[in-house]
């Protein structure tokens, strides 16, 4: 009796393998990125938190520079790939419904823009609850308008769930190129700066470590804790310039106060 030949069989068309490569690599880069977003929230925020502050700042850049990369160009690839995905499929719906996929996929990315224009607005302004409430509302408001935005008939179920899925993704991605990276990548480089030379962190550092924070994203704001800062009194003149201005010395001698805790 001769043998049965395997029920599987590889998919037949470029258009389909297309589809499924770009299903793969979406899924691929996504759950590297969302495995970054838990070593942040859940491993290096409180590894960090443990290390006294000469130990963090020697750490910490050679580990934080590799992971923030892979974290950053995994959610860049995953949007990427799932809006390729997202695109070969409403664009075929809009092409045999007779639909205008250009109107559809504008609306999309200027409706999930302004979403993100709006929470980083909001962030801003500093206040918590504010923050969060209004982005939740605005975030629904979205959903809602992009759906009766295009409710023409030819849109299936499948394309009108990514369109709110993925919007949520790009707002995502905006988060982390627009907020977590260029904040952390500052706060490495001053953590660099303190680590080579005595450098202190700046105020500024503060400032982005709370708002990454409020944006409930992976931040390394536990890193600025018992970092020293540059508090003055008015009455002391202003440090020299130049590349020896905050030796290891003089961040000592002007440290009056014990460092904030940020978290």
């Amino acid at each position: 009796m001769a043998p049965t030949a395997p029920l599987i069989h590889w998919p037949q068309g470029s258009t389909v393998n297309v589809e499924m490569s770009w299903r793969w690599l979406h899924i691929v880069s996504a759950i590297l990125w969302i495995g970054f977003l838990y070593f942040f929230n859940l491993v290096s925020t409180k590894f960090s938190a443990a290390l006294d502050p000469a130990t963090r700042t020697r750490v910490l850049p050679q580990l934080m520079w590799r992971a923030l990369n892979w974290f950053r160009w995994a959610s860049l690839v995953a949007v990427l790939s799932g809006f390729a995905y997202f695109g070969q499929i409403a664009g075929a719906e809009a092409k045999n419904g007779h639909g205008n996929a250009g109107a559809f996929f504008g609306s999309w990315i200027l409706i999930w823009i302004f979403v993100w224009i709006i929470f980083y607005a909001l962030l801003r302004v500093g206040n918590s609850a504010l923050l969060y409430s209004g982005s939740t509302a605005v975030i629904i408001a979205a959903s809602w308008f992009f759906l009766h935005l295009n409710s023409h008939g030819w849109e299936s179920n499948r394309s009108l769930s990514i369109g709110v899925g993925g919007g949520m993704g790009l707002f995502l991605l905006l988060n982390v190129w627009g907020i977590v990276w260029r904040a952390n990548k500052k706060i490495l480089r001053w953590m660099e700066a303190a680590s080579k030379d005595g450098s202190p962190m700046p105020p500024e550092a503060a400032t982005l470590a709370r708002q990454a924070r409020r944006s409930r994203l992976p931040t390394e704001s536990r890193w600025c804790r018992q970092t020293p800062t540059r508090p003055r009194s008015p009455q002391a003149p202003p440090p020299p310039r130049g590349p020896t201005s905050w030796s290891p010395q003089l961040a000592t001698e002007h440290q009056a106060s014990p460092p904030p805790t940020l978290w």
